[in-house]
């Protein structure tokens, strides 16, 4: 499944050109592919690339986009769908679409995940050198923080000021991605890209910590 939905990713040029509440006064507009962790765990990614020259419809997109999505839910022990009733409140799927369009020359692609590794297994990008290899959440207290760290002014500061309040939660990620979280951002380590209070670009090759609340 890992090959046939890294070429998903891959072959199959996407943007997207969405507006995503999030609850509060966050939400994910993203402007570049990334991805969003939300505080449950949860995640959602924005794939974004042109669409203008490709050999295929946007018909053969949506149906090899959903076929992926259909099979991954069905070896992992849900209905082989790719969307969730919206009429059934209890209703959920490791992987749905959220939206698929393609719209002046832009693909668009927005996929939520139940949980983390749902993310990397789909992707095939966990255990591998490129893109994402490591994505998890915690808190702060269930962490064991190591390396350097700024807060969100830029600032260097110590292990212990970042440990200590234990209840905040962590990402723990690495590759290369920008990543938003729901929550403001506390602390990151040093060597990723603060871009706003709850966006960082993280670099390829380095585990990086993410404190917000």
């Amino acid at each position: 499944m890992k090959k046939k939905t890294a070429g998903l990713m891959m072959a199959a040029v996407l943007a997207l050109a969405a507006l995503v509440g999030c609850g509060g006064k966050v939400k994910f507009e993203p402007t570049v592919s990334s991805i969003y962790v939300k505080k449950d765990g949860t995640v959602v990614s924005a794939d974004i690339e042109d669409f203008v020259g490709n050999n295929y419809s946007e018909a053969e997109l949506k149906t090899y986009v959903e076929d992926a999505v259909k099979e991954y839910n069905s070896e992992h022990g849900a209905e082989a769908e790719a969307y969730v009733d919206e009429e059934d409140k209890e209703a959920s799927l490791p992987i749905q679409i959220t939206s698929l369009t393609v719209e002046e020359g832009v693909a668009s692609l927005l996929l939520a995940y139940e949980k983390c590794g749902d993310y990397l297994e789909f992707t095939g990008t966990s255990g591998t050198e490129n893109g994402v290899s490591r994505l998890e959440l915690s808190t702060v207290g269930e962490t064991s923080l190591s390396g350097n760290f700024q807060n969100a002014k830029g600032e260097d500061v110590t292990l212990e000021g970042v440990t200590k309040k234990e209840k905040n939660s962590v990402v723990i990620i690495e590759g290369a991605v920008t990543i938003q979280v729901e929550g403001k951002i506390q602390y990151v380590s040093a060597g990723a890209t603060l871009i706003d209070k709850y966006t960082v670009a993280t670099k390829a090759g380095d585990v990086t910590y993410i404190v917000f609340k």
